[in-house]
Order: structure tokens, then C-alpha cells, then sequence
């Protein structure tokens, strides 16, 4: 990746429907080249498709939970086991496996707080290994989807 790369991502993250011909512009160079970066970016898994972000409250949706979680065992077969149970759930929107004293980080997001209990009860619980958890209820997000420093 060179310079242009780095102010074709740039303009992209400023401007994710933006024209090929506005990011080219931006990044300083044409439209044909400029979509010939983008692609190369494309099959090189730099850019990872496009995506709508959907507000969630506008949807029902006006809870979020950073749920904690730390397993009761931690070779590498367990670990998979959770991940690949946790990426199951729907209103599991992000899972980071993390150091300190917890092992996995979540960001769950549900109807109500009625809705997280029972997703705490019946599905949360319920994951391979799990032996504790400690959760936060957002009360504001105050920052999301920030840009990439580059």
C-alpha cells in the first residue's frame, strides 16, 4: 500500500457512497486508476464490501449490553467452541476474545431490558465453558464506528 492507497481508504471512510470519480478526486488521481486500486483493495481483503449502518433504536432495538465473559477452561478447543456458539447468536453483535481477567468481550443489543434477561437466562448461560460473567448496560453511546487512524 502506498500513499494513494492510504488517501483512497481515507476518502472511502469520509465518504463510503461516494462516486469513484469523487474518490479519485480526492486521493488524487482519475477515475479509471482510482477503481483499479479499489478493486486490487477488494481481492486483497483490504476493503471487505459495503455495509448500511442501521440505527438501532429506530428498529426496536434500544438496549446495549457489554457482557464480560471468562470460560472454565481455556485450550484452544474451548475457546473455538464459544466463539463459534457466540457468532450464532443474533443479538451478539460483537465478541472480541481479550486479556485480563475475563476472557471474551460482547456487545449484545436487544428489544428491552426484559429481552437481554431472557437472552441471559436461556442463551447466554448456556454457551460452552462459560464460568462467570459481568455485564454493563450502556446508558449512551458516545462514539461509534470511528474511522481507522491511517
Amino acid at each position: 500500500m502506498d500513499a494513494t492507497d492510504l488517501r483512497i481508504l481515507r476518502a472511502l471512510q469520509e465518504d463510503p457512497e461516494g462516486s469513484v470519480e469523487a474518490i479519485g478526486r480526492a486521493a488524487g488521481i482519475s477515475h479509471t486508476p482510482c477503481w483499479r486500486r479499489i478493486r486490487q483493495m477488494q481481492e486483497a481483503g483490504v476493503l471487505k464490501g459495503r455495509r448500511y449502518v442501521i440505527d438501532e433504536k429506530a428498529v426496536g432495538l434500544t438496549v446495549t449490553v457489554i457482557t464480560m465473559v471468562k470460560l472454565s477452561k481455556h485450550d484452544q478447543k474451548s475457546l473455538d467452541a464459544f466463539e463459534s456458539e457466540a457468532a450464532r447468536l443474533h443479538e451478539i453483535v460483537e465478541c472480541y476474545l481479550v486479556t485480563g481477567q475475563y476472557d471474551f468481550a460482547l456487545t449484545i443489543v436487544t428489544r428491552d431490558m426484559e429481552s437481554f434477561e431472557m437472552m441471559l437466562k436461556t442463551k447466554l448461560s448456556n454457551l460452552p465453558h462459560v464460568a462467570d460473567m459481568n455485564s454493563t448496560v450502556v446508558l449512551r453511546k458516545a462514539k461509534t464506528g470511528g474511522r481507522l487512524p491511517i
